[in-house]
């Protein structure tokens, strides 16, 4: 593949990305206050077993920043909690697909636990307080089966993805 397609491609998969998130930021579909499913995680794992690990934590940075920047919230406490719990679920699932243990549908979940633990590590040292570890069971409890929704469209879209490159391997 030419770095030209792939650059374009990298570049709509970040447009669909930005695009998820703002929506589902607008829309609470999880009655648990700040707790999302991550729809524009999906995107994420799509291009980290795409394209690799490098290309997507380019993707997910400049996402979290782009969202910030077009939602008004750019080094807010919502940015910092969204980069947070962004980067500690995009080092976790680069490291469990790296070990090649888990399928996508494990490093999905394994993401998104990072996330909830992310946010909430953010979240003690934004608010200066460690009280909102008492929150954490109530995200991990979101953060699974939002897991495994995110890794379920992911590999759908993964397999058809390969289909149409081409390759008929699937995660």
């Amino acid at each position: 593949m030419s770095e030209t397609r792939k650059m374009i491609l990298l570049a709509n998969f970040l447009a669909i990305a930005i695009v998820l998130n703002i929506i589902e930021s607008a829309i609470p579909i999880i009655p648990v206050p700040g707790a999302k499913l991550g729809f524009a995680n999906i995107v994420t794992l799509i291009v980290l077993y795409v394209y690799g690990f490098r290309s997507a934590s380019t993707l997910t940075l400049m996402r979290v920043l782009l969202v910030s920047l077009l939602t008004g919230k750019f080094l807010s406490p919502t940015f910092y909690l969204s980069l947070s719990g962004a980067v500690f679920a995009l080092l976790a699932m680069g490291l469990f697909k790296k070990l090649d243990f888990f399928s996508m549908l494990g490093v999905s979940v394994i993401g998104s636990i990072l996330h909830a633990i992310g946010q909430i590590a953010a979240a003690i040292i934004v608010l200066e307080t460690p009280a909102v570890v008492a929150y954490l069971p109530l995200m991990l409890l979101v953060s699974v089966p939002a897991g495994v929704m995110t890794g379920l469209i992911g590999r759908k879209f993964h397999s058809v993805w390969g289909i149409w490159n081409g390759n008929t391997s699937t995660a």
